[in-house]
């Protein structure tokens, strides 16, 4: 039995890397795909490849850390599919590397808007969708090796990553078997 056939996941970043291979991967496997990313042209090129492959696909412009965008994004997803089973949490960013002193403010500000509370916003839109139609979902956050380990030369990164686990984790405890919550830390990646 495929458990994953003709359901529907929403993707953040899923328009290169990480991203773009879930969605590979996961309409193989029969699902409906939603790639959101903040890169409208990878979004068109990734969009194209898997609408060549006989993927049911939609694509969406997202900047995760925008509350308002995420409820777009899931209107749009409930417009075209029905339903939405999964969210892959996917989207993120390094920030400028350094140490403490030469991380400034803005760049602390713009990895935890979007590394924690763009998972934070996806999060808080797509389950309801998901409790909605009682048939569960999963949650899938992309954390980093980093989360757990840190990194000497980019904290901010590290902090947001760090952050995003034990909200995974708490996520986990409170949902229960119905939503199925988990984290992926890969170590660094090739771009």
């Amino acid at each position: 039995m495929n458990i994953f056939e003709n359901k529907t996941v929403v993707i953040s970043g899923g328009a290169e890397g990480i991203g773009l291979a879930v969605a590979r991967a996961l309409g193989k496997r029969g699902m409906n795909i939603v790639i959101a990313d903040i890169d409208a042209t990878q979004l068109s090129v990734a969009e194209a490849e898997l609408a060549g492959a006989g993927i049911p696909v939609l694509a969406t412009t997202l900047d995760v850390a925008d509350l308002s965008q995420w409820k777009r994004v899931a209107e749009q997803s409930i417009e075209r599919f029905g339903k939405v089973h999964m969210v892959v949490n996917n989207a993120g960013v390094g920030g400028k590397g350094g140490t403490i002193e030469e991380t400034d403010s803005s760049t602390w500000q713009w990895v935890i808007d979007v590394n924690l509370m763009g998972v934070v916003y996806g999060t808080q839109v797509m389950v309801p969708l998901m409790k909605s139609h009682g048939e569960g979902g999963w949650v899938v956050n992309v954390a980093s090796i980093a989360g757990g380990r840190g990194i000497g030369r980019s904290i901010a990164y590290a902090a947001s990553k760090g952050a995003l686990l034990t909200m995974t984790q708490s996520l986990a405890r409170s949902m229960g078997p119905e939503i199925r919550v988990n984290a992926v830390c890969p170590g660094f990646i090739q771009g």
